[in-house]
């Protein structure tokens, strides 16, 4: 079981290291660009409060700079990526952390380099080749749930 968990973990650190998920934020453009109609939006009522501020005379520069503060480090943030790291850890775990990063374990696959090195390994149980092989056949690939829950699912069956 521990050499299963360690080809995981290797796994896990190359898709990491290819994908560049080290939770830092990155300057990109993609919310910009697939979801233009929220900036129009956000740009829109900034116009609209600024024309309210300076139509009333309880509100003034200090309101308006304050509005264009705000608009402003909006702007920045949304402009701001953060691909968050996978973690063996998280697989299997319903907490605020699958807001953040997704349920990711049930929709990446395994690669092939990896599913090969488990069906090698002389320790990988019966019931863990055999499943394997079953996924295989059934879907095409194996999720990183896949191996989890045919690795160490029966236990937790077992304990409840």
């Amino acid at each position: 079981m521990d050499a299963i968990k360690q080809i995981l973990l290797d796994e896990i650190a190359t898709l990491n290291r290819e994908g560049q998920r080290d939770n830092l934020p990155r300057f990109s453009f993609s919310f910009l660009k697939t979801h233009p109609g929220l900036w129009a939006i956000m740009y829109l009522c900034y116009a609209l409060c600024v024309a309210l501020i300076f139509s009333t005379d309880m509100l003034g520069w200090p309101a308006f700079w304050f509005a264009t503060v705000f608009v402003v480090v909006m702007s920045v943030l949304m402009l701001m990526d953060i691909n968050p790291k996978y973690r063996f850890e998280d697989i299997d775990t319903l907490d605020l952390r699958v807001c953040y990063n997704g349920e990711w374990y049930y929709v990446q696959p395994v690669s092939q380099q990896a599913l090969d090195k488990i069906l090698d390994n002389p320790h990988t149980p019966e019931r863990v080749r055999s499943g394997i092989d079953r996924l295989m056949k059934q879907k095409g690939e194996v999720d990183f749930y896949d191996v989890y829950y045919l690795t160490w699912g029966h236990q937790q069956a077992a304990q409840v």
